[in-house]
């Protein structure tokens, strides 16, 4: 009787053995599962918190193993346009008035954030002279772009129309004034450092739309303000 008292015993450990071995796997599979995709921080912290209350760890950052710098934590993906989306609600807080007008487009790329001023709203066609009702919506810009550390650029564009004046002899001479002025009047007025500033034109060969219809040939006429993801640094 003793000896099979005995051997029912070392069974039982055996078959708690075999348990603990399964649970310890199928927990570290879903760990790495859980850690290959997108982490929500608060469904990751709540699981942190059970596999530490499971294998009675406590008191340490969750995420992070005893005696490493938090190696997991890293996974929580950032959003890398996060900031180029703050930065466009306040553009378009600066510059609403032209937008309502129908006179600018806000867009934005893998360069940053760009305001479109078209010609209508900013220009008379074929002058680079800046219209009196464009300084106000030029002067709420200005306010924002001193107090970014973003690099700027100020590009001029127009269509494929060609132009041969005494003062443009070319569109690549209309579009660099027409940059030249807007670039010059917000580094004149505003604290604005010149070194983040490039004042550029580009003629008719960077059109937004074909120049096929007049409508589209208007689109084109305009000048691009870009707020670049690239920071000057002091």
């Amino acid at each position: 009787m003793h000896k099979k008292g005995e051997g029912e015993h070392d069974n039982l450990e055996r078959w708690l053995l075999t348990y603990a071995d399964l649970i310890t796997l199928l927990l570290g599979l879903f760990v790495i599962l859980y850690a290959s995709s997108q982490v929500d921080m608060s469904k990751y912290k709540q699981v942190v918190s059970a596999f530490e209350n499971v294998f009675g760890g406590g008191g340490s950052a969750a995420g992070a193993l005893p005696g490493d710098k938090g190696i997991m934590t890293s996974a929580v993906p950032q959003s890398p346009n996060s900031g180029s989306r703050q930065l466009e609600r306040k553009v378009e807080a600066a510059v609403g008035k032209a937008l309502k007008a129908g006179g600018a487009m806000i867009t934005h790329d893998e360069r940053g954030v760009t305001v479109h001023f078209l010609e209508k709203f900013m220009f008379d066609q074929g002058k680079a002279e800046i219209k009196p009702r464009a300084y106000s919506v030029l002067d709420t810009l200005g306010f924002l772009l001193q107090s970014i550390p973003n690099q700027i650029r100020v590009e001029g564009h127009t269509d494929d129309t060609p132009i041969h004046t005494a003062q443009f002899p070319s569109n690549w001479h209309l579009s660099i004034a027409r940059a030249l002025n807007v670039g010059y009047y917000l580094l004149q007025h505003y604290q604005i450092r010149p070194e983040k500033v490039a004042i550029v034109g580009y003629g008719e060969y960077h059109p937004l739309v074909p120049n096929d219809t007049p409508v589209h040939k208007a689109e084109n006429r305009r000048v691009d303000i870009v707020i670049l993801n690239s920071i000057t640094k002091n």
